[in-house]
């Protein structure tokens, strides 16, 4: 399959997801601790530390924090590839939680696999990542609705 070609990628766009827009210590990215780690046209990377206050009684991450991952960069992988001014909001997406995540990090790669001017969708690959390597540990698909400045 073909790489999509976005026209309207814009670097200093994907500059300041990277950096957070200066948000990523506000309210819920904040209490996550969410990091952009890597931007670029139609692919974002994401990730949070594993702490304790994550983990369910069972000494596994809750699935909620990867939820709430995935939301984040269903909507973030989409400014750099937007028209500026727009703005991108998730519709929904469908979660597969593959294997239990302990320690380490947790690290999610979006990537727009369909986009036109009103909506995109979105495919994320989760995995932990730590000293025994990384492992896949969900995988999601979504869309975002689009709105066009004016």
């Amino acid at each position: 399959m073909a790489a999509l070609e976005f026209d309207d990628f814009d670097p200093k766009i994907a500059e300041a997801v990277l950096s957070g827009f200066g948000m990523l210590s506000d309210g819920l990215m904040g209490y996550l601790g969410i990091r952009h780690t890597r931007v670029g046209p139609g692919t974002l990377s994401a990730e949070v530390d594993v702490v304790d206050e994550f983990l369910n009684p069972f000494g596994m991450i809750h699935g909620g924090v990867l939820s709430a991952l995935v939301d984040h960069t269903l909507g973030a992988v989409m400014y750099p590839v937007m028209p500026a001014g727009a703005w991108a909001a998730t519709t929904e997406y469908k979660l597969n939680l593959t294997a239990p995540v302990r320690e380490g990090v947790l690290r999610v790669d979006a990537e727009v696999v369909s986009m036109s001017r009103s909506a995109g969708v979105i495919q994320v690959r989760a995995y932990e990542v730590s000293d025994g390597g990384e492992r896949l540990v969900g995988l999601a698909q979504g869309s975002c609705t689009i709105k066009l400045p004016g």
